[in-house]
C-alpha cells in the first residue's frame, strides 16, 4: 500500500476516534451536572463506572496522536491500532442508556444500543487476536482479508442474536441481558483467552526486552477492555487503572516500531 494512502488512511480512523471520543465526553460531562443537580440516588456509583470509560477513550486517543506525530507508520498494526482503538472507543455505547434516564434525552434506541455493544465488544476482542497473529509471519494482505471477514461476522453476530432490552431501568440496561448473551461472553472469554495465550508463546519465543514489554501492555489493554463491560463500579476502576498503565507501557515499546 502506498505510504501516503496508509497515512490517509490513518488520519480517518484518527478523526473517527475523535469525533466518538468528544461526543462521549460531552454525553458523559452532561450526564454528571445532571447527576449532581438531581442528586440521582446511586450517582456517585454511576460516576466511578463510567468515567473510567472516559479515561480508556482519551488514552487511547493520546496514543494515536503520538503515533502519527512521532513514528512511522510502515507495519500492519497502523491499520490494526485505529481500528481496535476505535472498537473499543464504541463499546462506550452502555453510557448512553443510563444518560437518556438521566437527562430524558433518547439518543439511540435500546435494541440497538445492544447491537452496536454486541459488535463493538466482538471486533475489539477479534482485532486483539489479530495484533498477535501477525507476530508469527502471517502475509499483510491475508492478514487484512481474514480481519475484514471477521469483523463483518462479528457485525452479523451482533444483529443477528435475539434481543432481550425488556428491562423498566435503563441504567442497568447491558449487553449480557438474555440467555443468548451468555454463549456471547463465553465467546468473548475464549477469545481473549487466545489472544493472551498467543502473546505469551511469542514471548517464549522471541524473549527480548521489546517484545516482553510489548506483550504485557497488550494484556493488559485485554484485561481492562474485557473488565470495562461491567456496570459495576470496582471492575471498572480496575478496567480504567489497567488499560492505562497498558496505553503507557505500549505507547514506550512503540517508539522505534512503527
Amino acid at each position: 500500500m502506498p505510504e501516503k494512502r496508509r497515512k490517509k488512511q490513518f488520519s480517518s480512523a484518527l478523526l473517527l476516534q475523535l469525533f466518538i471520543s468528544i461526543l462521549y465526553s460531552a454525553i458523559l460531562v452532561h450526564m454528571t451536572v445532571f447527576l449532581l443537580q438531581s442528586r440521582t440516588q446511586g450517582r456517585f456509583t454511576y460516576l466511578t463506572i463510567y468515567i473510567p470509560q472516559l479515561a480508556i477513550i482519551v488514552s487511547s486517543l493520546i496514543f494515536l496522536f503520538i503515533l502519527r506525530l512521532r513514528h512511522r507508520t510502515h507495519s500492519i498494526d497502523s491499520t490494526l491500532l485505529p481500528m481496535l482503538f476505535t472498537f473499543i472507543a464504541l463499546e462506550a455505547t452502555m453510557i448512553i442508556p443510563l444518560y437518556t434516564q438521566v437527562t430524558g434525552i433518547t439518543l439511540l434506541a435500546p435494541n440497538a444500543v445492544v447491537i452496536i455493544e454486541r459488535f463493538a465488544m466482538l471486533s475489539a476482542a477479534v482485532v486483539f487476536v489479530f495484533t498477535a497473529v501477525q507476530y508469527y509471519g502471517t502475509n499483510a494482505s491475508r492478514l487484512k482479508l481474514y480481519l475484514t471477514l471477521t469483523i463483518l461476522a462479528s457485525l452479523f453476530i451482533a444483529i443477528a442474536m435475539p434481543l432481550n432490552t425488556g428491562t423498566t431501568d435503563l441504567a442497568t440496561l447491558t449487553v449480557f441481558s438474555s440467555s443468548y448473551d451468555a454463549l456471547l461472553l463465553a465467546a468473548l472469554i475464549c477469545i481473549y483467552l487466545v489472544s493472551i495465550i498467543t502473546y505469551i508463546a511469542a514471548v517464549a519465543k522471541d524473549r527480548s526486552t521489546h517484545s516482553i514489554s510489548r506483550a504485557a501492555a497488550f494484556i493488559l489493554l485485554m484485561i481492562g477492555n474485557f473488565f470495562s463491560m461491567s456496570n459495576v463500579a470496582l471492575p471498572s476502576i480496575i478496567s480504567g487503572l489497567l488499560y492505562i498503565i497498558g496505553i503507557v507501557m505500549l505507547t514506550i515499546s512503540s517508539k522505534n516500531t512503527f
